[in-house]
């Protein structure tokens, strides 16, 4: 009798476990389900740590005289890096960012254009990647705290784009995601704004 009590408390052992490993592995490659935030030092540690991600991104940029919206599906996968831009009837802009290449695609037109080592091309401040690199750069930041946010605001070290001076990322403090991105002028006016709508962070 002890001998099958035994056993069976083993399997259920054993079976609680299985289903616990496949419940995190399933967490872990849904992204930024379940991050564990508790304070400042976890974001620092989380934001160092992002380096491939897919996302669909709503993006609004805003000049002097109008405000412009898209919606771009972004993916980066070590040293690759890829964007889709949809605009008017599906139209679609693709680029593409490999080592020192740069591959533009316009669907519509059925062009491609190809630049070798354009670094102001290779530096997109859509991506989620330039931010932690401005963040891993810049010695002036800080991290916040407010009742639904980690708030992370960089002034960027080497400014050559009056445009583009500041920048804010917005983390949720109840489930750790990524919410939005923030960039603003030199004088601190915001330039443009993204919404991540879904956002997937890989190890």
């Amino acid at each position: 009798m002890k001998k099958k009590v035994f056993i069976t408390i083993i399997f259920f052992a054993i079976f609680f476990l299985i289903f616990y490993l496949i419940f995190n592995y399933k967490s872990l490659k849904n992204g930024n389900n379940n991050i564990r935030i508790k304070n400042e030092e976890d974001v620092n540690d989380y934001i160092l740590n992002i380096s491939n991600y897919e996302a669909k991104i709503e993006v609004i940029v805003k000049s002097n005289k109008n405000e412009n919206k898209y919606i771009i599906n972004q993916k980066c996968i070590d040293n690759y890096s890829y964007q889709e831009m949809e605009y008017e009837n599906n139209k679609k802009i693709i680029i593409e960012h490999e080592d020192n290449k740069v591959i533009i695609r316009n669907t519509s037109l059925k062009l491609e254009k190809i630049y070798e080592s354009w670094e102001f091309l290779i530096e997109n401040n859509l991506f989620l990647t330039t931010f932690v690199e401005n963040f891993k750069e810049t010695d002036e930041k800080e991290i916040l705290v407010n009742e639904n946010y980690y708030v992370v605001n960089l002034k960027l070290k080497n400014i050559s784009d009056k445009n583009v001076a500041y920048k804010s990322l917005y983390i949720n403090k109840n489930n750790g995601k990524i919410e939005k991105l923030e960039i603003y002028d030199i004088n601190k006016n915001r330039t443009i704004y993204i919404l991540y709508k879904e956002i997937t962070i890989n190890e």
